[in-house]
């Protein structure tokens, strides 16, 4: 069975690469646009992988890393960002992101990153 995934994202492009190689691996993604609904869609309990996007407009992503670790067995949390902010990416590390990527090594290794695995 696929592992969920939910993804944090407000760019368009990134939203519709995410969505479009999740759908070629046939792995469920729901994306959100908010820190609100990540933690609603958290609490429902199926999602095995959090992508968030440093960028995010209008989003904290500090604050929604934080969200992902306030669960009993957090999801697997990556972030990703301008390879040029260090320090955001030093604090989404801070924070508990599990990764923290350069948008180009994301975008490199999305469908690595999205494939099922078998392990339970």
């Amino acid at each position: 069975m696929s592992a969920n995934v939910t993804a944090l994202v407000t760019d368009l492009i990134f939203s519709t690469k995410i969505t479009s190689t999740a759908k070629s691996l046939d792995v469920p993604v729901k994306v959100v646009r908010s820190v609100d609904a990540l933690a609603e869609r958290l609490a429902a309990g199926d999602t095995a992988l959090v992508l968030i996007d440093l960028h995010a407009d209008g989003v904290d992503p500090i604050e929604a890393i934080a969200v992902t670790r306030r669960f009993a067995d957090p999801p697997h949390t990556i972030a990703y960002g301008s390879h040029v902010q260090t320090d955001l990416a030093a604090a989404a590390r801070h924070a508990g992101a599990d990764e923290v990527l350069p948008r180009s090594a994301f975008t490199a290794r999305l469908p690595e990153i999205l494939k099922p695995t078998d392990a339970a």
